[in-house]
């Protein structure tokens, strides 16, 4: 269903934050390089992802909290409850400014007070007398000359990128020369051991030398399909029901579950000839998504809570239409775990796969015998927090024809939505 796929489309999507490629030459394997790709992956990942996944983040809160009304009037007492089936179909426009944001790259300015976390040292004279940290020292070191690089303009820094939700191709570019320069001439280079000048020369000789980040998914348009059950009444109250139980939607997907339950209060009732029908609703939605994803089967648990409340009213003009309107406050939160590894044509670059000929036959092989397939063994965990509030203006008509009903609606906020959907009630 079309609303499933849009809110999945945020929940797996964030994984192409980790399938940034470096160049097609191959490298040769060295724990220390792989070990800082690893961490300044890490730190792509985290300082980016929110920024890439927040435009669709509103979206979804206009599209998935939308479509709960058509009328406001709840009648006070009922003979016997009734059932409103409905299929709800809605088509959102994406606009301009949500397609691009402005990317960070993972640096920081040199302290010589934060040396004292990975080094012993003295200043007279200055030397380093004892590493305690090697892994931690040599990624300060690398974001400190990336920072010096930008400060200096030899490293530029992309001035938009792509969100999920637009399309363009944007790299993070370290060439070589320039970042041997800028390690040669880096304040703590000649405080360093020989040793450890010559393994960070050596890192940076194999260090990729362009990080992509995701283009994105070229998003104009979303559209959404919602079934829903409301029944009612019971003292003007009428309960909403949405609900669709865990299945496997394919690898692509995963397996996902949808559901949400709302109330609505008929308030005109308690106003004699009020002129028109008046009523408040709130709506709680949650999803749930577990999958395993590519051949490095990165793995993906989240679950996202909706919440709407509204206050509507509606006009009834008998054998011809009603009109209604609402006005509307919405908020999502989505949690997301993801474990992960690097991807497979990452691998190849740092040289964590190889090709091998054996008996004529060319096979893949890690370069190490504990290293299996593919050549990463050591995932990495991330944790991601989204939110989300928007308010939403809707209008709408509504034709009926006897049991069975459709309307029209325009839902306004910061993310605009058309939505239709046919009513059948028994």
């Amino acid at each position: 269903m079309r609303t499933k796929n849009s809110i999945l489309h945020l929940l797996t999507a964030s994984l192409f934050l980790m399938t940034f490629f470096f160049g097609k030459a191959e490298a040769i394997y060295d724990p220390t390089t792989v070990e800082l790709a690893r961490m300044f992956g890490k730190d792509i990942f985290e300082m980016n992802g929110t920024a890439y996944l927040q435009p669709m983040v509103q979206a979804l809160n206009a599209t998935s909290n939308s479509r709960f009304f058509n009328s406001a009037f709840v009648p006070f007492e009922v003979e016997k409850p009734y059932f409103k089936f409905s299929l709800n179909a809605m088509v959102g426009f994406v606009p301009e400014d949500q397609k691009t944001y402005i990317p960070k790259m993972p640096m920081e300015e040199f302290d010589l007070g934060k040396m004292g976390n990975y080094v012993d040292f003295t200043l007279f004279p200055p030397a380093v007398t004892n590493i305690k940290d090697t892994a931690g020292l040599m990624y300060y070191a690398l974001k400190s000359i990336i920072y010096n690089g930008v400060k200096d303009g030899s490293i530029k820094v992309p001035g938009k990128a792509a969100t999920i939700l637009g399309n363009q191709q944007t790299s993070f570019n370290l060439p070589h020369n320039v970042m041997e320069s800028l390690v040669r001439n880096h304040p703590v280079f000649p405080l360093l051991p020989k040793s450890m000048q010559d393994s960070l020369l050596k890192s940076v000789a194999n260090f990729p030398e362009s990080f992509t980040l995701p283009p994105g998914a070229n998003f104009n348009t979303l559209f959404a399909g919602i079934p829903q059950l409301e029944i009612g009444s019971l003292w003007g109250t009428e309960a909403l029901i949405r609900f669709i139980p865990r299945i496997d939607m394919g690898s692509n997907i995963g397996k996902f579950m949808f559901w949400g339950f709302g109330l609505k209060h008929c308030i005109s009732q308690d106003f004699e000839d009020f002129p028109l029908d008046l009523a408040v609703q709130v709506v709680y939605q949650g999803t749930s998504l577990k999958n395993t994803i590519g051949v490095t089967n990165a793995e993906l648990e989240a679950d996202g809570t909706f919440w709407d409340i509204n206050i509507h009213a509606s006009k009834h003009f008998e054998d011809i239409i009603d009109v209604y309107t609402g006005f509307s406050f919405d908020f999502m939160n989505i949690k997301s775990k993801y474990k992960y590894f690097i991807p497979v044509e990452t691998q190849w670059q740092l040289g964590l796969l190889r090709k091998d000929t054996v008996n004529g036959v060319e096979v893949i092989n890690p370069p190490e015998p504990e290293l299996g397939y593919p050549g990463d063994t050591k995932p990495q965990t991330a944790n991601m927090l989204l939110e989300d509030s928007n308010f939403k203006w809707v209008i709408g008509v509504m034709r009926r024809f006897g049991p069975v009903a459709i309307y029209l609606d325009y839902n306004w906020s910061k993310f605009s939505i058309f939505t239709a959907g046919l009513q059948v009630t028994i």
